[in-house]
């Protein structure tokens, strides 16, 4: 076994990588791990960068996990740089805030001088629905949306560091995501539910409509590295639109078909749509010729993950 990652998204990032030598940052999240058990079999000399050293099981490696240097980062000569690393959401609640945008700052900043790296080619950043959802984060100031504000200020700094270095610059943005490697998966609809199946009962708490699109996080990563390989993107991750009781009954199916399903009444007059039209992602798939998972494929994948840790 190589790995917990989609075939067909480690196909795509084969044909799309060559002799290159790719930093990945935040390479103990989910996204990091994922980008490097996506790469592992290719055997491509790589630098993980973590918020501390360690040493992380992905597949059936043991990769180690360095913290950030600007000089070893340096020495190391990427040509690729994933940049997976990023505070999320939730600890925006965790510290102060102030605390909290110095902390992905920093983290941005890392990005630019990777990406100003002489031999860099593509520098791909990992952004989120929520720099452009409900409006342009940068619109307003960032205590009203701290996460989506930074995200967004990450996107331009990478274009910025990018025309002024000449390497191609994409930006995969994250939706609503899938896939083996999800940390804290309790925090996330997908994986507290795959929990909740296993435990045999999904309790659906939200009060109103909730819709939601899915794809793997390898086939992001995948397509964000191909798309790099010809010129600058935006991609916006797409899917199957599908409501949280019908994701609750296509998890339970999955994982556990006896699992007891229950919501309270909902109002269908304020529907949560944290999601992209769709469109972009299937555009891009027929591009490069991916299949991306089925919805059903992306939950047996993810209890892989979420079920085998718990």
């Amino acid at each position: 076994m190589t790995g917990l990652v989609s075939t067909s998204a480690r196909a795509l990032a084969a044909q799309a990588l060559g002799n290159d030598r790719v930093l990945v940052t935040g390479a103990s999240g989910w996204l990091g791990r994922t980008a490097l058990d996506l790469l592992a079999p290719l055997g491509l000399p790589t630098l993980a960068v973590a918020s501390r050293a360690r040493i992380i099981r992905v597949g059936d490696c043991e990769i180690e996990c360095r913290v950030w240097e600007d000089r070893e980062v340096a020495a190391f000569a990427p040509t690729v740089v994933l940049d997976c690393a990023f505070l999320t959401r939730d600890r925006v609640a965790d510290m102060p805030l102030g605390d909290y945008v110095a902390a992905n700052r920093t983290l941005t900043e890392r990005l630019v001088y990777a990406t100003q790296l002489a031999g860099v080619r593509l520098a791909l950043t990992i952004s989120s629905g929520a720099a452009v959802y409900p409006h342009d984060a940068l619109d307003r100031r960032v205590e009203h949306n701290p996460y989506g504000y930074l995200k967004r200020e990450a996107e331009h700094r990478l274009a910025q560091a990018a025309a002024e270095s000449g390497a191609v610059p994409v930006v995969a943005r994250a939706w609503s995501i899938s896939g083996a490697h999800v940390q804290k998966p309790q925090g996330y609809a997908l994986g507290s539910m795959i929990l909740a199946a296993a435990s045999g009962a999904i309790r659906i708490t939200a009060r109103h409509p909730v819709f939601r699109r899915y794809v793997l996080a390898e086939e992001l990563l995948a397509l964000g590295i191909a798309e790099g390989s010809v010129g600058p993107a935006t991609i916006d991750s797409g899917g199957e639109l599908v409501e949280m009781a019908e994701l609750a009954a296509r998890i339970a199916a999955v994982v556990r078909p006896d699992a007891v399903i229950s919501r309270d009444e909902a109002d269908p007059r304020e529907p949560d749509n944290y999601h992209s039209d769709g469109q972009d992602w299937e555009m891009r798939c027929q591009r490069w010729d991916l299949a991306s998972a089925s919805l059903g494929r992306q939950i047996e994948i993810t209890a892989r993950g979420v079920v085998g840790r718990a």
